[in-house]
């Protein structure tokens, strides 16, 4: 008899380590590795001829040169508006992306007196793609802004700006660490 309850021991050891098996060999057989495409960049290599700057109405843009007011390393953008708008653009190379791509934006953002501001993606032939404008709390802390996720769709480049407009209110925002990510 002690044979027989260890004999069916066994067998149910056997059943359990082969069902363990399976499990194991089914969930890693099914998991996808995903790749990603990431460009950066802080205002820190020559930010004049790197980003493209625009206003219009009563507003101004530019750069802080080792002025101590970056979020990380030693430049940053800022935008002014009064009674018009401001951006800030850099063109964002995708042609080494899958164009199934999903991608996300962002920009760190520090205003003092609260602001909304605005993430837009371009592509070329001036159609938006992607957008998000939220409001800062003007904590004078800077604050990631990210756009959700968006499709590639073979869109290369892609021009990837920070905006902020005002009509009578002065806005004042400084913007550093731009990152855009695409996902496969």
């Amino acid at each position: 008899m002690s044979a027989t309850i260890s004999r069916g021991r066994s067998l149910r050891r056997l059943a359990l380590a082969a069902v363990l098996a399976a499990s194991l060999t089914a969930v890693t057989a099914g998991v996808a590795h995903a790749s990603l495409s990431q460009v950066q960049d802080g205002f820190e290599v020559n930010p004049q001829s790197s980003w493209l700057v625009a206003t219009g109405g009563s507003a101004s843009a530019g750069f802080d040169v080792g002025a101590g007011t970056a979020r990380s390393g030693r430049n940053n953008g800022w935008l002014f508006a009064s009674k018009g708008w401001a951006f800030e653009g850099y063109w964002v190379v995708t042609n080494s992306v899958p164009r199934n791509a999903q991608c996300a934006s962002q920009f760190y953002m520090q205003t003092a007196g609260g602001a909304q501001v605005g993430i837009e993606i371009w592509d070329a032939g001036g159609h938006l793609l992607a957008s998000t404008y939220p409001w800062l709390n003007g904590s004078g802390a800077y604050q990631a802004v990210n756009t959700a996720r968006w499709n590639l769709n073979g869109v290369n480049p892609v021009f990837v700006k920070a905006i902020v407009g005002a009509n009578g209110s002065s806005r004042f925002i400084r913007l550093d660490d731009m990152t855009t990510q695409c996902y496969w």
